[in-house]
């Protein structure tokens, strides 16, 4: 009797251990569709427009509404009392701190803002340093080189169906700028002309 007591529960510890690995395994599966997912909302994003709340290194916080194109990009207006104006085309990020001030020229060549929210998008393309779930929120890592945090952004969308919730950008100066979005919605075609600064 004390054997097959003991026998018994050696099936149960092996089924218990048998569940767990399927279950492990089937959330690697649910990842990897998850990064899929995520690469096929920015691909099919178009023309949009939100808002979005700006956290910088320090703490300020700014807020305003962004558009995109779809084709790479981006702009953003900022609310007062900021002036700020950042447009992000063709490679290039600009901005202009103020109406009457200079515009200030920056190549995106080592960015991940370069292509995110561009046609050309594959996650491929860049180093995918890690995935993390919490509850309905996942945040996936891309990096532009492997072992270095400079120009890298952190992802957050819904989980499991994406979402864009947050991102947070840090430079190639290792400063970190997070940006919350919200309400977005698609919009009529955008001119190109709009993602110029004059």
């Amino acid at each position: 009797m004390i054997i097959i007591k003991n026998l018994f529960r050696i099936i149960l510890i092996l089924i218990l251990f048998t569940i767990i690995a399927q279950s492990k395994e089937s959330d690697k599966i649910n990842k990897n569709e998850w990064v899929i997912s995520l690469e096929q909302y920015f691909l099919n994003l178009g023309n949009i427009e939100g808002s979005f709340t700006q956290i910088d290194q320090i703490g300020n916080i700014t807020k305003g509404i962004f558009y995109s194109n779809g084709n790479g990009s981006l702009r953003f207006e900022y609310f007062s009392p900021s002036e700020m104006l950042i447009i992000v085309n063709k490679g290039i990020f600009a901005i202009k701190e103020r109406r009457n001030s200079k515009i200030n020229y920056y190549s995106l060549e080592d960015s991940p803002l370069s292509k995110l929210l561009s046609k050309d998008l594959s996650l491929e393309s860049f180093h995918v340093n890690g995935l993390e779930i919490q509850g309905r929120i996942a945040t996936l890592e891309l990096r532009t080189k492997k072992n270095s945090e400079r120009n890298s952004i952190f992802i957050s969308a819904d989980y499991p169906q994406p979402i864009l919730r947050q991102w947070k950008i840090i430079d190639a100066q290792k400063k970190e700028t997070t940006i919350f979005f919200s309400k977005i919605k698609a919009i009529n075609p955008l001119l190109d002309n709009f993602f110029e600064i004059k």
